[in-house]
């Protein structure tokens, strides 16, 4: 399976997850063809990019359901 604009913004609304345009690029330059000689699963691709927004240096900070911020990305937990 690859992906395209289209499927990632289907996953990010099933993920219930907010894709910036930099991320977007970024999963979609690695998601976007095949690692010959494997396929992706959707399966993969779904756990790498919570494993992505979840680590990466693009999450800044965690929402409460009223978008505002509650805690920085770089707090210690």
């Amino acid at each position: 399976m690859t992906l395209n604009q289209q499927k990632l913004k289907k996953m990010g609304e099933s993920m219930r997850v907010s894709i910036t345009k930099e991320q977007e690029r970024t999963i979609l330059d690695r998601f976007g063809t095949e690692p010959k000689p494997n396929e992706w699963t959707e399966q993969d691709i779904v756990v790498q990019i919570q494993n992505f927004l979840g680590c990466s240096e693009f999450v800044k900070t965690i929402q409460d359901n009223n978008g505002q911020s509650t805690i920085s990305s770089d707090a210690d937990f």
